[in-house]
Formats: C-alpha cells, sequence, structure tokens
C-alpha cells in the first residue's frame, strides 16, 4: 500500500476533495441519521414532502384567502370617471364627453375575464353569506348602467369614446359579451333599482345574431384565418345564451347553446383523449391537437354553467353530461402531483399554470355538489387542486402564475413560453367560483384524511384512526348509493327529509329517523336497505341538488324506492331556506327569482314532484312506496294533529295517480298509534322538539313502516 505525502503538491487535491466530497458525505450522514431518527417509527407513517399544502382545508382558511382577493380587487378595479382634459372625477355623468375616460385601474370593468370574476363574487358572496362580494359585482354593473347612456350619446354621435364602454356597447367580439352577459343576468334580480336590460339585450343580439359563423352555423371567427373556430368561445357565449334561456323563459336559447356545444365538440373534442383541441380551423386537411389548459377550462366552465339551468327534460341534457364526465375524467387523469395542471395538458414539459387548474377545481366540485360525478373519485383531486390554488394567492391577494391572454397557434412553443403575470385578470373569477364551490363541497360531504390519504365519505366518522372498513350499523350511516346490492337481491332505498334520515345519522344529537332502523325489521337474507334520506330537503330540493339523480342511478329492476317528504314542503320558495313548493297535487307550476343568487327558477307542486319520483323509479322497472309524512308531536282536544287534508293527501293522490304505485298511510297509522298511546307517552318518542324521534319513537315507525311494506310485497 502506498503512502500518502502531504506537500506542495499534493495538498490542492486534497483541499479539493474536501470540498467536493464533504457535501456529499453531508447527506450521507443525514440520510442515515434520519432513518435512524425514525427507526422506531412506522415507515408508512413518515411525514411527506408534499410541495403544497396536502390535507383538507379549513373554511377559515378558504375564506381568507377569498377575502384577499376582495379587498386587492376593491382597490384595484375603481369606478369613477374622469373629465379627459382635467382628470377631475364627473359626479354629473351628463357632463360626460368625448373626453370623458373610466379612471385606469388594474383591470378592465367590461371584459370577459371580468365576467367571469362578477360571476365569481356572486358566488362567493353566497357561499360566504359576505355581502361584501355580492356589493362588489352590483355596484360595478350599477356604476356601469349608470354611466352607459351617456357614453351611447357620443358613440352615436360619431365621437370617440372610452375604450372600456365601447367594448360593452359595442361588442366585436365574443370575448366581449359571453361572460358579461351571464354574469348580469345572474346579477339582474339582486338589483331591481337598476335596469340591466338594455346592456344584457346588446350581448345576446350580438351573439346571436352578428357573430360570424360557419356554413354550419358554428360560432367562429376569422382571425389568425378565415373561419377559425376557437374553443374558448364555448364559454364567450353559450353560458349567456343559457342564462337568457331562463331570464326571458325561451327555449330557442337552451336549443341554440346545446347545438352549438355540439357543433364545436365535433370538430375539437378528441374521444381518445378525453380533450379539446384549442384551435381548427376550416379547409385544413389535419387539424393538430394541441391541449391548451384554459381553454379546456372554458369547455368545462360551460358544461356546468349550461347544465346548471338546462331543463332536466331537454332532449340534449343527458349528452352533456356523458361529455362533463368524459371530460372530467380525462382531466383527473393528468393532475400533477402538485395539484396544479400543466400549460398543455398533455405535456410535463411546460408549466404549471393557475387559472386552469383553479376552473377544473370549480367544476369539478360544482358536478360533484350537483351529483353529476362521485365526490368518492373526484373529491381528493378538487381538494388538492385547491390547496394548490390557494398557495398562488399571495398576502396582497394577487394570483400568481396565471398565463396571459393567449391566441391559437399550431406549434407547442407558443403555449410553453406564453408569459404568466399576476396582472393577467383571467385568474382571479376562477379562484373565486373555486373556493366558493369547495367551501359548499366540505358542507355537504365529509372528507377526512384516513391513513394519510384524503378519502371523501358521505357521513362523519368520529374517529382519528385509520378507518379500513367503512362500517353501517343498524343502516345508520348515508354512503354511495347501491353499495349493499349482493348479487341480484333487491335493494330497498329510502328518500326523504330528517324524520327519515336525521344529521348524519348516528344520533349524536338524540334524533333520529325511522329509515335508520328499517333494516332491522326486513329480512336481510331477502332485501339490503340504503337510508339516503337527508335533513332539511323538500320533494323539490332533494332533486335540485342531485341527490335523487344520485339514487336514481343505481336502481335496478326489482328494486324498491320508499319515498316521504312533506315537512319542508312549506314555507316560500325563493327566499329564506327557499325550499317550498306549491300546495296541491296540480300541474301547475310557478317562476320565482332566488332571493340568495338572483337566479331564476320554476317551482312545481308537492304532488307533480312526487309523481316525478314514482315515474323516475317505475322507469327503472323498480317499485315506488309513498309514504305519507309522519305527524309532528302537536295535540289539540286528546288527539295528535293529522295531515289528511294536505300533505298526506296529496302523497296519496300522487300514488293513485300513476299505475304500478304504492301507498303507505304512515301518516294515520302513527297518529292512530300515538290516539292510544296518549299524549304523556308520546312524548317520550320525540326530542328536543315536536317534529324530529328519539330513538324509541323512531324504532316504532320504523316497525310500522316495515309491516305495511311487508304486507304490500305478498299482495304484489
Amino acid at each position: 500500500m502506498k503512502k500518502i505525502f502531504f506537500n506542495r503538491q499534493t495538498l490542492p487535491y486534497f483541499i479539493t476533495c474536501f470540498f467536493v466530497l464533504s457535501p456529499v458525505l453531508q447527506v450521507q450522514a443525514k440520510s442515515r441519521k434520519t432513518v435512524q431518527n425514525d427507526f422506531n417509527t412506522p415507515l408508512h407513517l413518515l411525514q411527506a414532502d408534499y410541495k403544497f399544502p396536502y390535507g383538507i382545508p379549513q373554511q377559515k382558511d378558504i375564506q381568507s384567502v377569498l377575502e384577499r382577493v376582495l379587498v386587492f380587487l376593491e382597490e384595484s378595479t375603481p369606478t369613477q370617471v374622469l373629465d379627459g382634459k382635467t382628470q377631475q372625477v364627473l359626479s354629473d355623468y351628463s357632463r360626460i364627453d368625448a373626453d370623458a375616460r373610466l379612471q385606469q385601474g388594474a383591470f378592465r370593468l367590461a371584459s370577459y375575464e371580468w365576467g367571469v370574476t362578477y360571476m365569481g363574487m356572486l358566488s362567493a358572496g353566497q357561499a360566504l353569506s359576505d355581502q361584501r362580494f355580492t356589493d362588489y359585482t352590483l355596484d360595478r354593473f350599477r356604476f356601469l348602467a349608470e354611466t352607459a347612456p351617456y357614453f351611447r350619446q357620443q358613440m352615436e354621435a360619431g365621437r370617440p369614446m372610452d375604450s372600456q364602454m365601447r367594448q360593452m356597447l359595442q361588442p366585436a367580439a365574443l370575448d366581449d359579451c359571453g361572460s358579461m352577459c351571464a354574469a348580469m343576468i345572474k346579477a339582474a334580480p339582486l338589483m331591481p333599482d337598476t335596469d340591466l336590460k338594455p346592456l344584457i339585450n346588446n350581448y345576446v343580439d350580438y351573439i346571436m345574431r352578428k357573430q360570424s359563423r360557419l356554413s354550419d352555423g358554428t360560432l367562429s371567427r376569422n382571425r389568425p384565418f378565415f373561419n377559425s373556430v376557437w374553443l374558448d368561445d364555448l364559454f364567450m357565449s353559450l353560458p349567456a345564451l343559457v342564462q337568457m334561456g331562463r331570464y326571458g323563459s325561451d327555449k330557442r336559447y337552451y336549443d341554440e347553446a346545446c347545438r352549438q356545444f355540439k357543433l364545436f365538440a365535433e370538430k375539437m373534442f378528441v374521444p381518445g383523449q378525453g380533450l379539446f383541441r384549442h384551435a381548427w380551423v376550416q379547409g385544413m386537411d389535419s387539424h393538430p391537437d394541441f391541449f391548451w389548459g384554459r381553454a379546456n377550462g372554458w369547455a368545462l366552465m360551460t358544461l356546468v354553467e349550461i347544465l346548471e339551468v338546462l331543463p332536466e327534460s331537454h332532449p340534449q341534457r343527458a349528452y352533456l353530461l356523458d361529455m362533463l364526465r368524459a371530460h372530467i375524467k380525462a382531466l383527473a387523469a393528468l393532475q400533477s402531483p402538485e395539484g396544479l395542471w400543466h400549460q398543455l395538458l398533455d405535456r410535463n414539459d411546460t408549466y404549471l399554470e393557475t387559472s386552469a387548474s383553479a376552473i377544473f377545481c370549480y367544476a369539478f366540485a360544482k358536478a360533484i355538489n350537483r351529483g353529476w360525478v362521485d365526490a368518492q373519485a373526484y373529491g381528493p383531486a378538487v381538494l388538492l387542486a385547491w390547496n394548490a390554488v390557494a398557495a398562488k394567492v399571495d398576502a396582497q391577494g394577487m394570483v400568481q402564475g396565471t398565463c396571459v391572454g393567449t391566441g391559437m397557434a399550431f406549434d407547442p412553443a407558443f403555449y410553453a413560453h406564453r408569459p404568466v403575470s399576476p396582472y393577467a385578470a383571467h385568474g382571479y373569477g376562477p379562484v373565486l367560483l373555486a373556493g366558493a364551490e369547495v367551501l359548499r363541497l366540505l358542507e355537504n360531504f365529509h372528507p377526512k384524511m384516513n391513513d394519510s390519504a384524503i378519502q371523501f365519505y358521505t357521513h362523519h366518522f368520529n374517529t382519528a384512526v385509520p378507518i379500513f372498513e367503512e362500517r353501517i350499523e343498524s343502516n345508520h350511516g348515508l354512503k354511495v348509493p347501491g353499495h349493499s346490492r349482493r348479487g341480484r337481491r333487491p335493494v330497498v332505498f329510502t328518500i326523504g327529509d330528517s324524520t327519515v334520515r336525521n344529521s348524519d345519522g348516528s344520533g349524536r344529537n338524540g334524533q333520529w329517523g325511522w329509515g335508520n332502523f328499517l333494516g332491522d325489521f326486513l329480512n336481510p337474507d331477502s332485501f339490503s336497505v340504503e337510508n339516503h334520506a337527508l335533513g332539511g330537503r323538500s320533494s323539490r330540493t332533494f332533486i335540485e341538488e342531485g341527490l335523487w339523480q344520485r339514487v336514481l342511478d343505481v336502481v335496478e329492476e326489482g328494486d324498491y324506492v320508499l319515498m316521504q317528504f312533506g315537512h319542508n314542503d312549506g314555507g316560500e320558495p325563493h327566499r329564506g331556506r327557499a325550499r317550498a313548493t306549491l300546495k296541491g297535487n296540480g300541474d301547475q307550476a310557478e317562476s320565482f327569482v332566488m332571493e340568495s343568487t338572483g337566479d331564476t327558477i320554476l317551482v312545481h307542486t308537492y304532488g307533480w314532484y312526487m309523481r316525478r319520483y314514482i315515474q323516475d323509479v317505475l322507469d327503472k322497472k323498480a317499485v315506488p312506496v309513498v309514504c305519507s309524512l309522519i305527524p309532528r308531536n302537536i295535540w289539540q282536544d286528546g288527539k295528535v294533529g293529522r295531515n289528511d287534508d294536505t300533505y298526506a293527501l296529496w302523497a296519496q293522490q300522487a300514488a293513485e295517480s300513476i299505475e304500478g304505485a304504492y301507498f303507505i298511510d304512515l301518516n294515520k297509522l302513527i297518529c292512530d298509534k300515538y290516539d292510544v298511546l296518549g299524549k304523556n307517552f308520546v312524548n317520550t318518542l320525540y326530542y328536543g322538539d315536536h317534529t324530529h324521534t328519539s330513538e324509541l319513537g323512531a324504532k316504532m315507525n320504523a316497525a310500522i313502516v316495515a309491516e305495511e311494506f311487508k304486507r304490500l310485497i305478498q299482495e304484489k
């Protein structure tokens, strides 16, 4: 072995080796130290090194993000008109002349990006019950509506005019119209003191009559080539049309919106990818597939906006739902581990972009909340996305990482190298929409960290340890519909309000519904029982919130659906809890403007909704069983009060009007029993109020339902 000597020649060598190898040796030592320190810790419990927060966001943290955005935008988007010569504020709008200009802010008040922001502010205001967000939109629409007539005078006289106002009064592209128009229609019912109709009608007129189209009617542009189709234009037009369909009660707008979506999809949806190409030009032999993130966001956002208002009976609804589900499935597979999506969705060598990611977060969450897609499958992707998007909102409320405005191109370099900027207006509306919809998601479902991963459950688990099996004891919990099916044995589904299933079904508030115990009185070898009722719902809102569709999707031939509604069908249809139906069993309907959202809705009678459930079940070749509502613990002259001239009667009439439906007069059966038991004993069957039963009361009612159900089965 050679001896190594330190001298002038060898010293530089040893110094170099020390500085080169020292960091490596330190890393190795640190690595060994980590393993040694964690030797007694199970490896699966070691903390992961996530780039963005991983887990379930808190409401207060979401609210904080949205509030920072609100404060920044309030300061960045003034609502004043300046004299062009003196730069003084014009408080008297009649003095607006050719030199008058809107005060310059960081963002334009009448752009398509800001139409999305106005929608986001309205949604956040509703989700947070915070009027500040709502007022942001209402104040600016009021300002634009009040100044518009005076700027219009300048335009009609051929004089120069503020460019922002010209964009609104004399639109020259779909960008100028769609999102602003949709936002105004949503806001209009909330500001009856302001007439937005002239602006709304002007926008719709441009979309329907002035925008260029291909020979087949597809909305098109003439840049950068004649007869170009841009995916972005789905959102720049169709949400306005469907909102107009509801606003003006005119079916042709629904039809045109659906027709346009199909025309775009035929040209731009790539089934093998589940994505939309950004551009299509008539006459090209080949149409390159560049899957730009934000354009796909506009397409997905268009789908949820259409489905939100399109009538359930519209013939194109099923097609649109299929497109939504296919698109969401493809997008979920392309989400990065950081939670964001890439600028070009299928190119991991392009940067992660904020605005598209926020749009996907919003659309996924809304689709889950409406029952269009499964929370278990896509809920974790929503929270992963929100945590990443929230991290892109800085302390000042500025949204970082948003791609600037982008045209169409046929090479990857164009998209991959588009700049990003916090002054790219496209990021703010999607962040507001995403935050608001995630808040609703957390109210509707029960995400939980289970074995270090985010999982979505339909009921609450009061445990901090890993959940290895999701149990339902005595059918107390609400799970994914159809979970209990065993082979060809029928499932008995129950739907209804809190008297069928209260809160999360655990009885933690001392109140139980009869659906929790129905399975205890039926032979488990013959049936499985699933209780999908939910407190606070009426016959109308159980449908509107997508709860019925989730159940109906898994109902099979030979199943049974027991339904009991009525306790929440009273009140006002459009304000307060806004869940009421019209009284009676007829076919009449009435339009109402929702106080909380400004949306116009069509409300039917209680009997109409019950017949809808019945027919839906029969269409599945299953058996509908209508139950009249259980009585309230209210007595008069020694007898408990009955509903035999209102909801109990209407429920019976609905069941008897359709062949194949069965009826259990639960109201009468229970009232008869109560009258025998007497008021003092019946008081023990309720807990905390005169509506919700205790465990004893719920079990007694469940036994009555089970007995009548078995009798009906034997007769059948």
